[in-house]
């Protein structure tokens, strides 16, 4: 994904784009017996989630929300390792299909 792509998206198909990866990570996880970061396909998930991340802190219109997306990403980066947080599958999805929600309901009160 280019800078110039990726910064051409609302912050909502951002999060999507990122919420996408980490359920595949997590779903991936779950099916593979909570192995975390030990299955490469789930690796390639998350980094690919983390770089996007990564992204949208670069990004000047999600300037206010940099501190938001590090609380985020520190959540997904500790379910992934040690789990200090206590997180499940459900808690750590939690947080990106609220924005889900968000969006659906927007687009049916713009359309």
């Amino acid at each position: 994904m280019t800078t110039d792509r990726w910064f051409g998206m609302s912050v909502s198909e951002q999060i999507l784009n990122i919420g996408g990866e980490i359920q595949r990570a997590v779903d991936n996880d779950v099916k593979e017996g909570h192995i975390g970061l030990k299955s490469e396909r789930t690796r390639e998930y998350l980094n690919k989630a983390l770089d996007w991340i990564n992204l949208s802190e670069l990004d000047p219109k999600n300037y206010n929300r940099i501190g938001e997306l590090d609380a985020a990403k520190s959540e997904v980066i500790d379910y992934f390792g040690r789990n200090t947080f206590g997180n499940d599958s459900e808690s750590i999805m939690g947080y990106w299909n609220s924005f889900n929600g968000a969006t659906c309901i927007g687009s049916m009160i713009t359309h």
